[in-house]
Parts: structure tokens; sequence; C-alpha cells
């Protein structure tokens, strides 16, 4: 069996490939019909094999950066839209998504963490607020300076 320009034959491309597409050694030595031992020591020491297969790896690498990149401004859009148009939980969940993303929250990071029931509170207060103005219901009373002033108390 001859070797091509990059020195390998007709089962080192078919080994390669195989490595490709992630099977093991074991199924690659299988249908290329060689030993597996022989597929592991053109793995680790034949030179031309190892070059061969780093370059396919970077191609394929950059091909995927290149689709994922293709994806990230339809991703936005699809991002914006849940935002505008969503109902409250999805837009909460796409900006919670959009900020997560965008380092920004650990940027801004608060003094002290907010607790499971201030977050809880905060996110019912937000929602009974769309829903009053939905409803066109005025803005619930709060309690005067010093006290609870979360909507949500005002409500209960």
């Amino acid at each position: 069996m001859g070797l091509d320009q990059d020195g390998l034959n007709g089962k080192h491309e078919l080994a390669i490939e195989l490595v490709m597409c992630g099977m093991s050694d074991g199924e690659i030595a299988k249908r290329a019909r060689v030993s597996r031992k022989t597929i592991n020591t053109w793995r680790n020491q034949g030179e031309d094999f190892r070059a061969v297969l780093a370059e396919r790896r970077e191609a394929l690498h950059e091909r995927h950066q290149d689709e994922l990149s293709g994806l990230v401004s339809k991703a936005i859009g699809v991002m914006r839209e849940a935002m505008r148009e969503g109902d409250m939980l999805t837009r909460l969940r796409a900006a919670q998504a959009v900020l997560r993303t965008s380092g920004l929250q650990t940027a801004m990071k608060p003094e002290k963490p907010a607790s499971r029931e201030e977050i809880i509170r905060e996110f019912i207060s937000e929602a009974i607020g769309e829903v009053a103005v939905e409803l066109g219901i005025h803005e619930p009373k709060r309690l005067p300076d010093g006290a609870n002033n979360s909507p949500v108390e005002s409500y209960f």
C-alpha cells in the first residue's frame, strides 16, 4: 500500500477519519484491520500520523468556531425576542442568561448576596406590579419610610 503526500497510507487515513469521529482505538483497529497496538503506536509514535491528526483537529476546531460565531447573532436575536415578548418568567430567565453571558454580574458584585427570601420577594413584587399594570390597577401603596417598603407586604 503506497504512501500519500503526508507519508500516510490508506489505513492511516481511515484511522485518522475514525479518530476524528470519536471512535476508540479498539473500534478503529477492527475497521482498519490492524491490531489495537498498531493504532496505539501510530497515535503515540507515528510523527506523520500525529501531525496530520493535529492538523485535522485544528481545522475541525476552526470550522466549529466559525459555526458557533454564526449562531451567536441568532441566539442574541432569540434572547432579545424572549425579553420583549415572552411571559414574565421567560423574560426574567432571558435577562438572567444575558447578564450571565455578558460577565456584568461578576463585575457588579453586590456588597452582600441577597437571601433566597429577598430574591423571591423581589420576583413576586415585580410580577404583581406587572399584573397590576396590565389589569389597570394602580401601584400598590407603599408603607411609610423606615417600615418594610416591599410592595408584596401591602398585598398581604
